[in-house]
């Protein structure tokens, strides 16, 4: 069942991410609605897709190093078992090299979990940083 949708449970409090998610959620949402009425979305949007989702992992990454996140591993190696994901996203595709429901269902099961479970305990962390002294500092 599709079922991305931008709901209040996905904001993590970070713009820059939230602003990510939102894009990548319209995304699936404009190729679901392609399929919907009949019209078999360009393969390139699969890359735009996988291309922001893959910018916003190294930006999280990033934060996370610079906040000294403490699942930081954990999340990382989310971040990178999907990057591999993405990889077999690409060899699924149809004959004609066009972005499948089957795919785009896969997104949306792995961007719903990926964002209520680890984002959102990032953004919650990040949010709790008060001051800069909550920052990593290198002497």
């Amino acid at each position: 069942m599709f079922n991305t949708k931008w709901t209040p449970d996905l904001v993590t409090g970070i713009d820059d991410v939230d602003q990510c998610h939102r894009y990548i959620v319209r995304m699936i949402n404009d190729a679901y609605d392609g399929f919907v009425v009949g019209i078999n979305p360009e393969s390139y949007i699969l890359d735009e897709i996988l291309v922001c989702m893959s910018q916003c992992f190294d930006y999280e990454q990033m934060l996370m190093m610079e906040t000294c996140y403490p699942d930081f591993l954990a999340h990382r190696d989310e971040h990178e078992l999907f990057r591999q994901r993405m990889i077999d996203v690409h060899s699924r595709r149809n004959k004609e090299g066009n972005l499948t429901i089957d795919l785009l269902v896969i997104l949306d099961h792995w961007v719903n979990r990926h964002i209520r479970e680890c984002d959102a305990k990032l953004g919650a962390y990040v949010g709790e940083l008060s001051a800069p002294e909550g920052l990593c500092r290198t002497a």
